[in-house]
């Protein structure tokens, strides 16, 4: 098994011996990345150099092969089938490799969220007990109970609605979006309020499709008054730089 680390996402990936010398598509974020040979080692991987001889110390014995530690994959998640892609591997973020984005660990609870796919919305959350709704023919309907309906594979954009208590009750205050991984991220919903948060590969901008969608929801789920006066956020909506992740608080 060959460990390599995404240049552009900082994803841990494992790759089978065979790839080596290989171009693949990270599953994260989808950008082509080589797969080193083995003896391509890194410098910090060089022989230990002994102090009094200035010869290499023996090599310490690998550990036997069912030691090693395998790719990790999400609760029921199908062994991954694109041929282009690093085989077996999910992505992982953690404090070794952290990406440089903002990391969520919890949802906010005064806070909404919406899931975008290019065109439209199709997962809201808030809190009220009935956690993650997933969009279906008949509108939307509880992610828990409709596991088998959650893609495995696309690209969505998470936006959080940044809301904040005022005297006059709640209003929109920021929106922040941010990319989740193309493998394995909306099945995450069907497990927990939180569990998508370590989907999150990074910050992303809004297309014009999904500021649509975004916009419309505001106005079908939430009061007037709640948005009417988020200027900031709204001039955010209504521009078509898609290259920004957010605005406000």
């Amino acid at each position: 098994m060959i460990h390599v680390v995404c240049p552009n996402c900082g994803a841990k990936l494992n790759a089978k011996d065979e790839l080596a010398g290989q171009t693949r598509k990270c599953p994260g974020c989808g950008k082509a990345i080589l797969i080193p040979r083995p003896d391509s080692s890194a410098p910090s991987e060089t022989p230990r150099q002994s102090a009094a001889t200035n010869t290499p110390a023996p090599a310490e014995p690998s550990a036997p092969a069912e030691q090693a530690l395998p790719a990790e994959s999400p609760p029921d998640a199908p062994a991954a089938a694109d041929e282009n892609a690093v085989e077996g591997v999910p992505v992982q973020l953690d404090e070794e490799h952290p990406h440089p984005a903002h990391r969520l660990e919890r949802l906010n609870r005064t806070h909404r969220y919406l899931i975008c796919d290019r065109t439209k919305v199709v997962a809201m959350w808030e809190n009220n007990g009935l956690g993650w709704q997933i969009h279906t023919a008949g509108g939307f309907a509880s992610a828990t109970r409709n596991r088998d309906s959650l893609p495995s594979y696309g690209e969505f954009m998470l936006v959080e609605l940044k809301l904040s208590r005022t005297d006059a009750g709640l209003r929109l205050a920021g929106i922040v979006s941010y990319r989740l991984a193309n493998r394995w991220a909306l099945t995450q919903l069907a497990n927990g309020d939180d569990r998508v948060l370590s989907t999150i590969i990074g910050l992303g901008g809004l297309g014009r499709d999904q500021k649509i969608a975004v916009r419309q929801a505001l106005k079908d789920h939430f009061m007037r008054p709640v948005w009417a006066d988020s200027r900031e956020v709204l001039e955010y909506l209504n521009n078509a730089d898609h290259h920004s992740p957010g605005v406000g608080e």
